[in-house]
């Protein structure tokens, strides 16, 4: 096993408020893994009372724009550098935010994205568009973004809103998008984690030289009610060659 550089903990907290009767106990789950790195989606700009440096993706993500809400926010230990929260126009918007931090084994680009769900703005919203069709113009986007950097020292991290080698209800050319645009460049290192029986759509791809030297999910049971309709996922980093 490799020298762990930094722990993350990636969770769609299904827009928790810091008032919401569910947020002390998710904090305090997060917390217990004393992440270097913490990924949410669906989440709150006052969320995380822990010490670090945010970012988020942008306001308006297709929806009426309540200004606290962000589908994506990055918070790591050291400054995020080359902060970029439009990634690319080709994507839809308010779903992707990426910056550089430091860590024990150098700089490391984190990505953090929430690919549309399969009814994305097909009701509700002046744009009208068909089911998948988000999602799949979303992929478009990363796919271009991916193009444009190097994939090493690079996590690709947020909601994917596909479970990886499962059909289920996604589309066979959507699954196949999805592992031609991040299977074929990077490892999806949680296509296999589950918890009481379902698999993850909240995943973490890796570049050629990072390894994940751990997985886990973190609950989301909460008592007679859960904390999310996701489960979270805490993963220990290493960097080198495998």
């Amino acid at each position: 096993m490799g020298v762990v550089a930094a722990t993350l903990v990636n969770w769609n907290v299904e827009w928790a408020t810091p008032r919401s009767w569910r947020s002390p106990e998710i904090l305090n789950r997060i917390e217990q893994h004393k992440p270097d790195i913490i990924c949410l989606t669906e989440t709150h700009v006052g969320l995380l009372s822990r010490d670090g440096h945010v970012i988020t993706s942008r306001a308006d993500y297709g929806y009426k724009v309540k200004e606290e809400r962000r589908k994506v926010l990055l918070l790591s230990r050291e400054p995020g550098e080359q902060v970029d929260d439009v990634g690319s126009d080709m994507m839809p918007p308010g779903r992707f935010v990426s910056g550089v931090t430091r860590t024990s084994e150098g700089p490391m680009t984190v990505m953090g994205v929430c690919i549309p769900w399969a009814d994305s703005r097909v009701r509700g919203t002046a744009v009208k568009r068909m089911r998948w069709e988000d999602h799949r113009q979303y992929l478009d986007g990363l796919s271009d973004v991916l193009d444009r950097i190097p994939v090493e020292r690079l996590i690709l991290v947020g909601d994917f809103n596909q479970r990886i080698q499962q059909g289920g209800r996604v589309p066979a050319e959507v699954r196949t998008a999805l592992q031609a645009v991040v299977g074929s460049r990077m490892t999806i290192a949680t296509a296999g984690l589950g918890f009481r029986g379902r698999r993850s759509i909240d995943h973490v791809a890796l570049g050629s030289d990072l390894t994940a030297e751990y997985l886990g999910a973190i609950s989301n049971l909460g008592g007679e009610r859960r904390l999310s309709d996701h489960f979270g996922v805490v993963a220990g980093l290493s960097a080198g060659i495998k």
